[in-house]
């Protein structure tokens, strides 16, 4: 199981201990921010991919001063997008063939 899928799993059954306060219910509860060290091992990139694609604005940054850190709910997103616009473009090639 990769670190990403281990962070989206563990917000789904948090214990009573690590419950959300009631102002923040509802709220997504990935404080396990990413650096882009862990962003690229988990999507096998070079980090200079990774860095033209946060200043493009694809991809959602958390910015600590100079530091750079993700939300894994941020990468599912961005993953999700790009499998959306990927299976549309080949159903277009498909049909107009």
């Amino acid at each position: 199981m990769t670190r990403l899928t281990e962070v989206a799993n563990a917000t789904q059954g948090e214990s009573d201990v690590n419950r959300r306060p009631d102002s923040l219910q509802g709220v997504p509860w990935d404080l396990d921010l990413l650096t882009p060290d862990d962003v690229c091992a988990l999507l096998k990139v070079k980090k200079s991919w990774l860095y033209d694609t946060v200043e493009n604005g694809a991809i959602e940054v958390i910015r600590l001063g100079k530091q750079l850190r993700f939300r894994p709910s941020a990468l599912i997103r961005y993953l999700e997008e790009r499998a959306v616009v990927a299976s549309c473009k080949s159903g277009r090639r498909k049909a107009a063939g």
